[in-house]
């Protein structure tokens, strides 16, 4: 068993099964064209990101369609309603060996079908409460089920053959910067015309329109790069073999049990942070423009994980990936603290909240990234992708559902608590429970994980990432002063 089958732990009764010979792997130049492509596909991609998640799809929702608390919930929480899909990529993907012709059919599919919440922009607004959450929600589960098919734990297996575990840390990171870079140009327009033509509906059909054919072009940059063929075993797995591998790893369950846990805690604040900032004072909101919002929410963080993410990445190549995750999962304790206490005259905090936030965040990011390329035992890769992402996906729809539901109950029942200061709102209660998982699953959880990395504390790495930081910096003065002389 090669060091990437014992990356995570993974049982030593578990013997890979007979399986096809593969066929010469990627030379040296292949690599570097693949990479280059995958970066530039990102850049792509990340403005799709950027326009259906976060300030537009919120905006879009609350203050075009006025959804309530509870139909946002619900609403948010459909895309990840339809990961079950991926187990049946994964299928398909197992018993052919092949994962390109799926992924750039059917994750084109994902992105094209936004086209339908571009019409729903132009035919909604007069519709009841019911049927604006049962077509814009159902739009984008059926969207979701197709990238889940398509591409899912197919994506990563692909993209495991071809980046080189020395620098699959340092690799994404800095993909994830330059599509960070991407998000930042495109939210700041996507934002200034909301700002201006918020309600027309003209303005969210060509917004997400355009979102649309970004993410297919993402997709569509992937035709050049080669698939060799996977494994296939002599005996090619059913569908029970491919939902319960995963299960017979312990240290895989206890890994999926803390990202459960943790990322259910991630989406329930940071979907119910964007309705809280959006919703009027006098709803418990803090009243926030879309452009406000946008920009400390969303742009400022994300120039500073820009500048952070590849130094992540490397600290990961050079610590391994426990280190790293329990370092990231610390700072994700500290930085939110301020909404716990926000209120309208105190929205200063948000911006010092933020900014640490996109410093301290990609940790987490990174980890997931590097967990499923080259954390994952090699036998049914994407069995085990699989699994991870479907559980990671319902975690993520519990915690979206969940927040609504809170936020409902406490809007309706806070009145009961004696002694409760007159700032306090329905989303303070939601952020409170969320906290509560996330410090409950870092002690109980997270801790205790055995998964592979150096000895080294919050403090190492924290070092490292600054000392990677600060040489980069100090290099570039450097050139910057050769250039000029």
């Amino acid at each position: 068993m090669d060091q990437q089958d014992n990356a995570i732990g993974a049982s030593p009764t578990m013997q890979s099964p007979p399986h096809r010979a593969l066929g010469p792997g990627y030379s040296p130049a292949e690599v570097r064209q693949s990479l280059w492509l995958i970066m530039l596909a990102w850049l792509f991609g990340a403005s799709f990101s950027a326009i259906v998640s976060g300030a537009t799809l919120t905006s879009f929702l609350t203050k075009y369609l006025k959804l309530d608390d509870f139909s946002y919930g619900i609403v948010m929480a459909s895309g990840q309603a339809a990961v079950l899909f991926l187990f049946l990529g994964s299928y398909v993907n197992e018993r052919s060996g092949r994962v390109k012709r799926n992924f750039l059919i059917f994750t084109t599919l994902h992105r094209l079908i936004w086209l339908g919440v571009a019409a729903g922009a132009l035919f909604l607004p007069g519709a009841s409460m019911p049927v604006k959450v049962w077509v814009v929600g159902g739009v984008i589960f059926l969207s979701a089920a197709m990238a889940n098919f398509g591409g899912g734990a197919g994506w990563i297996a692909w993209m495991s053959g071809i980046v080189p575990k020395r620098i699959a840390g340092s690799f994404f990171g800095t993909r994830a910067s330059l599509g960070m870079i991407s998000m930042i140009l495109t939210s700041i327009g996507v934002a200034y015309l909301l700002d201006h033509f918020a309600t027309s509906g003209w303005i969210y059909a060509v917004v997400f329109s355009v979102a649309a054919i970004f993410g297919a072009t993402d997709i569509l940059t992937f035709i050049p790069i080669r698939e060799i063929p996977r494994p296939i075993e002599e005996k090619p797995p059913t569908l029970v073999d491919i939902l319960v591998t995963p299960w017979s790893n312990a240290l895989f369950r206890h890994f999926v049990l803390y990202i459960a846990l943790a990322w259910m805690s991630y989406t329930m604040m940071g979907t119910f942070q964007w309705r809280c900032a959006f919703a009027d004072v006098k709803e418990g909101g803090l009243g926030m423009s879309l452009t406000t919002a946008n920009l400390v929410m969303f742009i400022l963080p994300v120039i500073t994980q820009v500048l952070s993410a590849p130094f992540w990445g490397r600290a990961i190549d050079r610590f391994g990936p426990k280190p790293v995750l329990t370092a990231g999962a610390f700072f994700s304790l500290i930085w939110p603290i301020p909404w716990l206490i926000i209120r309208p005259d105190l929205i200063w905090l948000l911006p010092i909240a933020h900014l640490f936030s996109g410093l301290l965040w990609p940790g987490n990011e990174q980890i997931l990234t590097y967990m499923q390329l080259k954390g994952f035992p090699e036998n049914r890769r994407t069995a085990y992708v699989a699994t991870f992402m479907v559980t990671f996906g319902l975690a993520c729809m519990i915690g979206a559902a969940l927040g609504g539901v809170l936020a409902v109950f406490w809007k309706d029942n806070m009145h009961w608590i004696p002694g409760l200061p007159s700032w306090v709102t329905q989303y303070h209660g939601v952020f409170l429970f969320s906290m509560l998982i996330r410090v409950s699953s870092f002690v109980f959880v997270l801790l205790p994980l055995q998964l592979p990395g150096v000895a080294a504390g919050v403090g190492a790495v924290t070092r490292e990432v600054v000392i990677s930081g600060v040489s980069s910096l100090s290099a570039v003065n450097r050139a910057r002063k050769k250039r000029g002389k």
